[in-house]
């Protein structure tokens, strides 16, 4: 990965949190910073690069530097339109908005950036106080969660990764025997195993790996998960090609992006 880091932003202080983690992933990562704001037809601002250059000096952490781009049209279609044409390596974004008590609402453009980028897209809800220290990656033992634990490993190469896959016992109101939730703990500790050892992992990363199971299916595993290990960033990754993938992403992924209360890296699949 060696194209920009591209950050969309409105030029407010609302997006501070999300392009003071871009400029730390642009600096990690070596490459140039990419800002872009979308304007509407005949706004005053698409006519004016220099006050919006200088809005965004306002924003910008000090010393930091960024190329603007200022597309006319819908921030929807531009800015994954943007990202392919520069060639970035990932988009960071932040929520619509948030409130105290941890409800984050993603609104229509970070939706559509999760389903229509075809790189991975960071959604920022935390301050970046330094690099991220814990990750936590959901795995549903498809090629698309193990392409999303590779891009993570490859974006973040140093913090230690959890991997967990979610569990449940088929109508367990019924077979509450417990050589039943024995046998199928079993079978999925033993499919998590033959899944990451098949899942191109490098040596490198396999290290940094620990992987778990957790009874409850895919989105109380992860959100039980987060509460016992504080993960700063969730990885998670989207299933589907073309069309498929606008309603494939509408599930767990999508729940979890509401309800975590951290950081999340959405990978798309390798269409």
């Amino acid at each position: 990965m060696t194209g920009p880091v591209l950050v969309a932003t409105n030029l407010s202080a609302r997006d501070d949190r999300a392009i003071d983690r871009a400029a730390m992933m642009a600096k990690l990562r070596g490459v140039e910073l990419v800002a872009v704001h979308v304007v509407k037809p005949g706004s005053k601002r698409a006519q004016d690069m220099n006050a919006a250059r200088a809005a965004l000096q306002d924003v910008m952490p000090d010393g930091v530097e960024a190329r603007l781009e200022l597309p006319t049209g819908s921030a929807p279609l531009e800015i994954p339109r943007l990202a392919d044409e520069i060639g970035a390596q990932l988009i960071v974004t932040g929520v619509a908005r948030f409130n105290d008590i941890g409800d984050y609402f993603l609104g229509t453009t970070v939706d559509h950036l999760l389903r229509q980028a075809l790189v991975p897209v960071l959604v920022v809800k935390r301050r970046a106080h330094g690099a991220y220290e814990r990750m936590l990656a959901a795995t549903d033992l498809s090629d698309t969660s193990a392409g999303a634990i590779r891009a993570a490993g490859e974006l973040f190469p140093d913090p230690p990764i959890h991997v967990v896959h979610g569990w449940h016992v088929p109508f367990a109101g019924w077979q509450k025997a417990l050589h039943v939730r024995e046998d199928t703990e079993k079978e999925a500790k033993k499919a998590l195993d033959e899944f990451l050892a098949d899942a191109g992992l490098s040596p490198a990363l396999k290290k940094r790996i620990k992987a778990e199971t957790r009874d409850g299916g895919a989105e109380r595993a992860v959100m039980d998960a987060i509460a016992a290990h504080h993960p700063d960033l969730l990885v998670l990754g989207t299933q589907g090609c073309g069309g498929f993938r606008n309603a494939a992403l509408g599930s767990t992924a999508s729940q979890l992006l509401s309800s975590a209360p951290c950081d999340a890296l959405v990978v798309p699949p390798e269409c």
